[in-house]
């Protein structure tokens, strides 16, 4: 049997969410927007009560949610609204280098059909921004301003307090991109808030943005999306509402399950890097470089018996190095040699006992020499 650890990728969906969901697509069968009849009318109820259920979970159940074909659309949105907040001129929005590649392509799209001007923040040698840069651009005059609250790569948690007061003092809106964090950690919300279902145990393919749009960026969602997926909605307000519940004690768990396999790999393992902020990260990542070999071959050697990779999914055989290492300017075997585990609640000791001998066997093995 194979042992997940991508679970900063994915995290298999709860039997319990999975139950909801189910329940949800057999009761709420109707489209949530035709008004014309009871079927409707309950699905409609039932897409305003996950609402209510994910507003809530960010300290005002009043809070404006938009539900989303996943995190990568809203994303995509939060862009479009501050396009359309911009009227007839360009739109300046900021982000850090680190950010998700989703939001990065939408910004470089609308930055080459001329519709924004994009600011592009440094980070350090953790992955988190470096404070002294965030300032130093929004003197510069911003409308939005960019920021993960947790990265999806080496797990670095942002300082979201600073960077925010910093843009409430200029005037700038904020969009944090919570795909990480919601369910794991308390951060402080933006203006504009993404989650994911697909990384709390929750729906594949769902996503909400939470914060008030313009009215056109709201039209926009209309057309693009079309009518609420209500019983993906459900699930993934479910998603939320079990992790709030059930975080602190899931999470210590999963630390210990990291420390564990960490402390075994920095043994077996001569010269690895542990990448990131030890200090200052999520409970189930875990961020590797080895000197001996490319992540990529070390990932390989573990087909069919540990899952893991060696980055962003969305990057997965996209030729070149992470984005995130690149940007925060470590050696280049880091960059080669980087593998990221990501460990979540149903995993056990048992697996990782066994899936740290095989990491670090494969982690230490020299590729094969070609015959001559």
């Amino acid at each position: 049997m194979t042992i997940y650890l991508d679970n900063l990728a994915a995290t298999p969906i709860d039997p319990r969410v999975a139950e909801r969901h189910r329940a949800a697509m057999s009761e709420h069968s109707a489209n949530a927007n035709s008004a014309e009849h009871r079927g409707g009318a309950d699905a409609h109820a039932s897409v305003a009560a996950a609402e209510r259920s994910v507003a809530a979970a960010f300290g005002d159940d009043a809070q404006e949610v938009t539900f989303t074909p996943g995190a990568s659309a809203a994303l995509w949105l939060a862009v479009e609204d501050a396009v359309a907040r911009a009227g007839s001129r360009v739109a300046r929005i900021a982000a850090t280098a680190v950010e998700h590649p989703s939001l990065l392509a939408a910004l470089r799209r609308a930055e080459r059909a001329g519709r924004v001007h994009v600011t592009v923040i440094p980070v350090d040698a953790s992955g988190a921004p470096r404070l002294h840069s965030v300032e130093t651009v929004l003197a510069e005059g911003v409308d939005l301003l960019c920021a993960m609250a947790v990265n999806n790569e080496v797990g670095t948690v942002t300082d979201l307090t600073a960077v925010i007061a910093m843009a409430d003092a200029r005037g700038a809106r904020t969009l944090v991109d919570a795909s990480q964090a919601a369910g794991r950690i308390d951060f402080q919300p933006g203006d504009l808030t993404v989650v994911s279902g697909a990384k709390m145990y929750g729906p594949r393919r769902a996503g909400a943005l939470i914060g008030t749009l313009s009215k056109a960026a709201t039209d926009l969602a209309h057309e693009v999306f079309g009518s609420p997926d209500g019983p993906a909605a459900t699930a993934l307000a479910h998603a939320l509402a079990l992790r709030l519940a059930e975080r602190e004690a899931d999470e210590a768990r999963i630390a210990v399950l990291r420390d564990t396999l960490e402390a075994q790999l920095v043994d077996a393992v001569p010269g690895l890097r542990v990448n990131g902020a030890p200090s200052s990260r999520i409970a189930g990542s875990l961020h590797v470089s080895t000197p001996h070999l490319p992540g990529e071959a070390a990932v390989a050697r573990l087909w069919g018996r540990v899952d893991l990779s060696t980055g962003a999914a969305c990057q997965s055989g996209v030729a070149g190095p992470s984005h995130v290492l690149s940007a925060m300017d470590v050696e280049d075997w880091v960059r080669e040699g980087a593998v990221r585990i990501g460990i979540g609640r149903f995993n056990t000791e048992d697996e990782i006992d066994a899936a740290g001998a095989m990491i670090a066997a494969a982690l230490t093995a020299e590729p094969a020499r070609r015959r001559a």
